[in-house]
């Protein structure tokens, strides 16, 4: 295929022929690739019950491969999950925490990390501090003392679409031996991601966003600088050294890298849709798919300026794929008939939040003003 020629890529995900979709930051299409990948797994479901135990664990290995590839890590620095909240927790439930320790927390983060953090480390003082137009190294600098064992934030912010310099952070936190664990949902998919150049502890992501992917899926990377530092809890019997299921007697050892944490049977179906959506933009290139997302954005920032309306989202800076906006009147009216008129965009806090992809069009932003108008 040819990079530039996006009709092949929009053929690909045919929700676009119905809708105007520009809501990527909430849910992504899912393309036809990844739904024939979920209609092959049904298919030996339905006829054979389960995989042929060779052909399981190579897909597994496939699976991991590639979302190894994609993020410039190794394939035992990730675990399979299920959801970004999911690998929030295994990150945080194995860095050693006790009572008295501190994390220092994104005050803007996403509810996922707000959860964990509440319900499962009571006994740890979380310091949420605002980040947003801010040097985040400064931010946790103010914060910083012998006690704080780890910063959570939220490397793309949900709302303002602000994007975290992660590897100026993470640089300045292992300096000072804290951990640096990342909610990635909002960027992975949108915006490259290199493991080594970027060097964060962990990263933790699901798929349904600018993955494409069904809900129920995702993964986490974790450093493998890291695997000897780490605790065990959240094992399981996938996440053993385990070849077939011959011999479900005795309990044989996890492995020591992330591959312990799979804890249960996997969403085999979501992964192997999640595999096939990664490779569409392996194929296309995150760069080019960067370049695409933010010209669109452009166009976006342009036609609000000119409408002279109140943009949340910073213009300067590490740009990610949301732009989130104040409308003139009662929002709810406005996002009522965009809805009606089917251009797909978020109502969020009385802001209208625009995301599009790699394969939206100058044309469908085009069309969002003049519904919008």
């Amino acid at each position: 295929m040819e990079r530039d020629d996006i009709s092949l890529y929009r053929e690909m995900f045919p929700g676009i022929k119905e809708r105007t979709y520009l809501n990527h930051a909430s849910t992504g299409l899912l393309s036809t690739v990844a739904k024939k990948a979920i209609e092959e797994c049904l298919e030996i479901y339905s006829t054979m019950g389960d995989y042929p135990v060779e052909e399981y664990f190579s897909l597994v290995q496939e699976i991991r491969k590639t979302i190894a590839k994609f993020l410039n890590a190794e394939e035992e620095e990730i675990a399979l999950t299920t959801n970004t909240s999911q690998g929030l927790l295994i990150a945080l439930m194995n860095i050693s925490l006790k009572e008295g320790d501190k994390i220092i927390a994104m005050e803007e983060m996403f509810l996922a990390g707000k959860y964990v953090l509440k319900y499962n480390f009571p006994y740890v003082e979380t310091m949420y501090v605002k980040f947003r137009g801010r040097d985040p190294v400064e931010v946790v600098r103010e914060k910083i003392d012998s006690k704080v064992k780890a910063v959570v934030i939220d490397w793309v912010q949900f709302f303002s679409g602000d994007v975290v310099d992660l590897k100026y952070l993470s640089d300045f936190l292992q300096e000072k031996g804290i951990y640096l664990i990342v909610d990635g949902i909002q960027g992975i998919g949108a915006i490259p991601f290199d493991a080594k150049e970027l060097d964060v502890d962990f990263l933790s992501s699901g798929g349904a966003k600018w993955l494409f992917s069904p809900a129920g899926t995702g993964f986490l990377y974790i450093n493998k600088r890291n695997f000897n530092r780490i605790k065990r809890f959240y094992s399981g019997w996938l996440g053993a050294k385990r070849k077939d299921f011959s011999n479900l007697q005795d309990v044989i050892p996890v492995y020591e890298d992330a591959r312990k944490y799979e804890i249960g049977t996997r969403n085999i179906m979501g992964l192997s849709a999640l595999k096939e959506n990664i490779k569409i933009l392996l194929e296309y290139g995150m760069e080019n798919v960067y370049r695409r997302i933010t010209g669109l954005k452009e166009m976006l920032f342009n036609g609000f300026e000119d409408m002279k309306l109140n943009i949340v989202t910073e213009r300067n800076g590490i740009q990610s794929g949301i732009i989130t906006v104040k409308p003139d009147g009662n929002p709810e009216i406005l996002y009522k008939k965009l809805t009606e008129n089917r251009v797909v965009v978020s109502l969020r806090n009385g802001h209208i939040r625009i995301s599009p992809h790699f394969y939206n069009t100058e044309e469908d932003i085009e069309r969002l003003f003049s519904v919008w108008r």
